[in-house]
């Protein structure tokens, strides 16, 4: 019975991400913020039935938290969203290093090849947006050091699949953050990076919710 609600409940949460996007044009507000929290927020609690290891949960209910936020305007919120999934990738990572073997990451040329990439990519933007983040660029740093270790723990997993999810995750908060600190909402390309924010983001939390619930619970 519980495998049963847990399966429905996974199937709700992809119709529930997938009908965010017709809320994606629609003004901040509290309707937009219940649709985009609840997605991820029926991840956390499938993650919950099917008996998943703490960190996982833990990861979900703050990607969800952040996401709430996100669905406001304004710098603070964005600052308090930052934090939400700054110590939602620390939980993620701290799975990886639970369930993962270190050797991996070095055993194979790819997953070396792979970590190596990752930092350099996320070393790259942090100093392509410290200007412009102002303010918020100690914050952005601390973020980026997080998720990039997060990238680096999840090539410990046997999976290809986490480490897909993850690299979509840092896919969707580069253009994130590239949205918010170098574009103006007047920008003909801010609808088409909303949607792959939406997109990449929450293909992410799915395909990482799956493989690590297989691998983990």
């Amino acid at each position: 019975m519980e495998e049963v609600l847990a399966a429905i409940t996974l199937a709700l949460a992809a119709l529930a991400g997938l009908t965010y996007f017709a809320i994606l044009p629609k003004p901040s507000g509290h309707v937009r913020a219940v649709w985009k929290t609840l997605p991820v927020s029926m991840l956390a609690l499938y993650a919950f039935l099917m008996n998943a290891p703490s960190p996982l949960v833990m990861a979900l209910v703050l990607s969800a938290l952040g996401d709430a936020f996100l669905a406001y305007d304004g710098k603070h919120n964005f600052a308090a969203a930052l934090v939400s999934f700054l110590i939602a990738h620390v939980a993620y990572g701290w799975l990886f290093f639970m369930f993962g073997d270190r050797a991996l990451v070095v055993a194979e040329i790819w997953r070396l090849g792979a970590a190596i990439v990752s930092v350099a990519l996320v070393i790259a933007l942090v100093a392509y947006l410290w200007r412009s983040a102002a303010s918020l660029a100690p914050a952005v740093l601390a973020y980026a050091t997080a998720i990039a270790s997060m990238a680096v723990l999840s090539l410990s997993m046997p999976s290809l699949v986490v480490f897909a999810g993850v690299a979509l995750f840092l896919s969707s908060d580069a253009v994130l953050s590239v949205q918010t600190f170098k574009m103006e909402r007047t920008d003909p390309l801010w609808p088409f990076a909303a949607f792959y924010v939406w997109a990449s983001y929450f293909g992410a939390q799915v395909g990482l919710t799956i493989a690590l619930v297989a691998l983990t619970a």
